[in-house]
């Protein structure tokens, strides 16, 4: 699990190729931080739809497995789509074909490693420790992404052979290590016939149409709809107003998600003091308190110090305000429908994050005038709107601390 987690998130375009698509897309070819979003809005919408990979998964196992041959196929595609990312780097309109495709197949990675999540977690009684884990290799991944992606920002070439790596070790990971059918969970049959494949697709659906995902869903999308300056908008900021180097960046970036390392120690011992829903209600206040630092940046390099200070300790509250929301997530999916379910909520958490990534560097550019401190205390400010829906989620999913 934290494997694939690792690969397909230190692969991503928010990771690895945050910094090099951002210097071709606007040093290169000349787009504004608006038109970059849009770009990186299409290619990133694949994971606002992770329910399908779900649906997909737990409904027709390959080979009798839900889990090994989807991590097998995804490692190898997520590898052939960035080599050809690579080649094409000067094509616009074939490298955003591209992008789509890799994030297609680290989608089905992502959601398979999300089901061997929810089916350790629910058998154990284990959510809140291995969602700590899940986001431990998840900000690990993130944190060498940045910054190797910003020391091969000029070169996407290399950002793509970079890449591949990860993926690789995914792959040989998967094939020796992880077996057909994780232990404990229920044997998988291969449906045999179409008529067959219909109906265990039918019963997946059946199985996740509970109010009980409603609330859990409203309260994900929100927190990522937000307008939010982390996106385009501020590395334009940080480049063409405070002169940030793309190295520069990436270093701040393994800062920042090397802090936020230590948020999944933190809630692993949290979640076993405190009643999930005191967490959700404390994650609205942290959110929004981990906007407040990024008013305070500063010319770079008089004020790199600052600038690390600020990325510590704005990304590790991020996370840990994220820690209870994807321990809800787990808690909230269906059993059965491990990787759809998860996959479902991660999906609307990733539509809102497109949505606010792309709302933030439309009100910076038209209605903000430039004004980047506008928009982080807009986006502080409307978080705190959170703390109504944590209200409303059923009290079987949130009025107990784990065992």
């Amino acid at each position: 699990m934290a494997t694939g987690v690792f690969a397909t998130t230190f692969i991503q375009l928010q990771g690895l190729g945050q910094l090099p698509l951002n210097n071709l897309l606007m040093k290169q070819m000349g787009l504004n931080s608006d038109q970059a979003a849009t770009f990186f809005f299409f290619c990133t919408l694949p994971w606002s739809f992770k329910f399908l990979a779900g649906l997909v998964i737990d409904s027709v196992p390959i080979f009798g497995s839900r889990r090994r041959s989807y991590l097998l196929l995804s490692a190898g595609a997520a590898a052939l789509l960035w080599l050809g990312m690579g080649l094409a780097a000067h094509h616009y309109q074939t490298l955003l074909l591209l992008g789509v495709g890799m994030n297609i197949a680290a989608v089905f990675g992502s959601s398979t490693a999300g089901g061997i999540l929810v089916e350790a977690g629910q058998a154990y009684g284990g959510s809140g420790k291995l969602s700590s884990l899940r986001v431990f290799a998840q900000n690990l991944g993130a944190a060498l992404g940045l910054p190797v992606g910003g020391y091969l920002a000029a070169s996407f070439g290399w950002t793509s052979a970079a890449a591949i790596l990860p993926l690789g070790l995914l792959f040989i990971a998967t094939w020796y290590l992880l077996p057909a059918t994780i232990p404990g969970a229920a044997p998988v049959a291969s449906p045999q016939g179409w008529q067959a494949v219909v109906g265990s697709i039918w019963l997946q659906l059946r199985n996740i149409c509970r109010w009980q995902l409603a609330w859990p869903a409203a309260l994900v999308f929100f927190v990522q709809a937000v307008p939010t300056f982390r996106s385009t908008c501020f590395y334009k900021y940080q480049t063409e107003t405070l002169h940030y180097t793309d190295a520069a960046l990436g270093n701040l970036g393994l800062v920042g998600y090397g802090v936020a390392l230590l948020s999944s120690g933190v809630y692993a011992w949290a979640c076993r003091k405190l009643r999930l829903r005191t967490s959700l209600y404390l994650a609205m206040g942290l959110i929004a308190l981990s906007a407040v630092p990024y008013a305070f940046y500063a010319p770079y390099p008089e004020h790199l110090g600052r600038a690390m200070a600020i990325e510590g300790g704005g990304t590790f509250l991020q996370y840990l305000a994220y820690l209870p929301l994807f321990d809800l997530v787990v808690r909230a999916t269906p059993k059965g429908s491990e990787a759809l379910g998860y996959s479902a909520l991660i999906g609307v958490w990733n539509l809102g994050m497109a949505v606010g990534c792309k709302t933030g560097p439309m009100l910076y550019e038209n209605y903000l005038r430039l004004n980047m401190n506008a928009l982080i205390w807009l986006n502080a400010g409307v978080s705190l709107a959170g703390v109504m829906l944590v209200w409303l989620i059923p009290k079987a999913l949130a009025d107990r601390r784990e065992s």
